[in-house]
């Protein structure tokens, strides 16, 4: 990737790569069904509002589709954002803090989600200050100050 230039890198991230972020990122005027369909607007997905239906149902907001963010949860919120990074169908899922404004149910049900991402052959990247969360990963990195200094494998969810 090294070698590809702007509109190339943003091609890439835009087929190969769904952002999740801690802060969610939706924009409000926006119901949920066109936060997530938004999410293909620069990949030249088809179908992007059925889509988007189909993946707003897969997270268990099938009944929330026309709400606005504002009218949403935190936990709803995140699950929106997730189906929206999964609008382009990625291979990779980053997730930066994706429990951290979220309550214990609301972060636990967002990490099902991405433990399901991850059984069905994405590969998920969590980032987190949360032992809790970082235990549920299959290997996890321990980063200071830029540099990985700690790599374990294994943790409660990999030995179970």
């Amino acid at each position: 990737v090294s070698r590809l230039d702007d509109d190339q890198l943003s091609a890439l991230r835009a087929r190969a790569i769904g952002f999740v972020f801690q802060s969610f990122h939706l924009l409000p005027a926006y119901d949920a069904l066109s936060n997530v369909a938004l999410g293909a607007l620069y990949s030249g997905t088809r179908y992007a509002q059925a889509r988007a239906r189909e993946l707003l149902i897969q997270v268990g907001l099938g009944q929330r589709l026309n709400h606005r963010p504002a009218s949403l949860s935190g936990g709803e919120r995140q699950r929106v954002a997730i189906a929206r990074a999964l609008i382009n169908d990625p291979r990779i899922i980053l997730a930066d803090e994706p429990t951290g404004a979220l309550d214990q149910r609301a972060g636990s049900e967002v990490l099902g989600i991405l433990d399901r991402l991850n059984a069905q052959g994405k590969t998920v990247v969590v980032v987190t200050h949360d032992p809790g969360v970082a235990a549920r990963a299959q290997r996890i990195f321990e980063v200071v100050d830029g540099l990985i200094v700690r790599e374990s494998r294994g943790g409660a969810r990999a030995a179970a």
